[in-house]
């Protein structure tokens, strides 16, 4: 068995937040204690025990809607089912408004070494209209409990392209970030998903967005003030202090193999992927059963597969070595996809040094488009 990222869903939080698609419930009582019962279980069954794993990951909705207690149990329980490295990148997302000094202690404690905000804003306004229940001050002294209990990986999400921000509000919220001084920043343009109450808003017509051109300005402005202050940009929406680019999300943006646990978790083991089923009660339900937990799966072919680290790798500003990828797969990639390189490098997206290709800076915002084409190379 090879290695594998390990990822786990903690789907609770406080609020659903208006633009939130994630798979994340607005829950309490007895199911939170059945859910953190029933992903025990799911660990003990996994059929790869014993894989080594060199990152974790535990996202959600809110991990941090549990006690730091339960949170540090689950993560030795991983511990005894994986061969975890020993410098293994371990990272926890927190909402700023759901922790304290003593959790971020107990997290830390057990092993947590990377942490991540999801600040989205420095604006009152802004977090008001996006629901969340923190303040602004509530991340100054998140980031302050962090580093005084240790943890020296720190990531901030921030969104842009909210609901009338202006290119002055978002260049303050990132001045305000890069303050701080996280490792890591991930910058997000807002998506409007299907399901959301943004979406219904917008197209009720009672949702007004930036325009296009302020979206991009706002993209290059973030590109600027993070290059001036040490980060560099390595994919697409995410950027880092040397050394600290976000080794679990790397697995993905590789197409390596990974392992999720918990409702609506995906995984991707030796060439299958597969997804749990999503809603907490049905996910309890199913493992108090002896059931499948999976929703849908699929397994990919040699071309599946390097489609999808094509147009995955080509997020990252590194960009994809076609070599590599034809010696991982055994295909001829390059005389492949040839027409393409050449087509996307003419429209000045894309361009290719030796075996690799990489997206342009004007690229980088043609991201879409460009995978598509090879997308379109590939099921012609």
């Amino acid at each position: 068995m090879g290695d594998a990222g390990l990822y786990v869903h903690i789907p609770f939080c406080h609020r659903k937040c208006g633009y939130c698609d994630f798979n994340s419930y607005a829950m309490s009582g007895a199911i939170v204690p059945a859910f953190i019962d029933a992903l025990h279980k799911e660990i003990d069954r996994c059929p790869y025990a014993g894989v080594r794993a060199s990152t974790v990951f535990f996202g959600g909705g809110t991990p941090t809607f549990l006690d730091g207690g339960a949170l540090a149990r689950i993560l030795e329980h991983l511990h005894q089912r994986f061969a975890i490295d020993a410098n293994a990148e371990i990272t926890i997302e927190a909402n700023p408004g759901s922790v304290d000094a003593e959790q971020l202690r107990i997290l830390r404690q057990a092993g947590f070494n990377r942490l991540s905000f999801g600040v989205q804003s420095f604006d009152v306004d802004e977090l008001k209209r996006m629901e969340r229940i923190h303040s602004p001050e509530d991340v100054l002294q998140g980031v302050c409990w962090a580093r005084e209990v240790g943890f020296n990986n720190i990531n901030l999400d921030l969104i842009f392209a909210l609901p009338d921000q202006t290119l002055t509000r978002w260049e303050s919220n990132l001045q305000q970030a890069i303050a701080l001084r996280p490792e890591h920043l991930s910058l997000y343009a807002l998506m409007l998903e299907p399901n959301t109450r943004f979406y219904h808003l917008y197209q009720k017509g009672k949702l007004h967005l930036p325009d296009e051109e302020t979206q991009v300005e706002m993209f290059r402005l973030a590109q600027q003030l993070t290059r001036e202050a040490g980060y560099r940009q390595y994919e697409i929406s995410n950027y880092a202090l040397p050394g600290y680019e976000c080794r679990h999300n790397l697995i993905y943006w590789h197409n390596l193999p990974y392992l999720g646990f918990g409702p609506g978790a995906v995984s991707f083991y030796e060439g299958r992927r597969w997804m749990n089923i999503k809603h907490p009660r049905e996910y309890v339900r199913r493992v108090q059963a002896g059931e499948s937990l999976e929703l849908e799966s699929e397994c990919l072919t040699g071309w599946d597969s390097v489609a999808e680290t094509l147009m995955l790798g080509l997020r990252l500003t590194d960009g994809v070595d076609l070599t590599q990828l034809e010696q991982r797969y055994g295909l001829p990639v390059q005389a492949y996809y040839q027409p393409i390189i050449q087509e996307m490098a003419s429209r000045g997206w894309l361009v290719q040094e030796g075996s690799c290709i990489r997206l342009t800076d004007e690229g980088l915002l043609w991201h879409s488009e460009v995978a598509m084409a090879f997308l379109i190379r590939y099921t012609s």
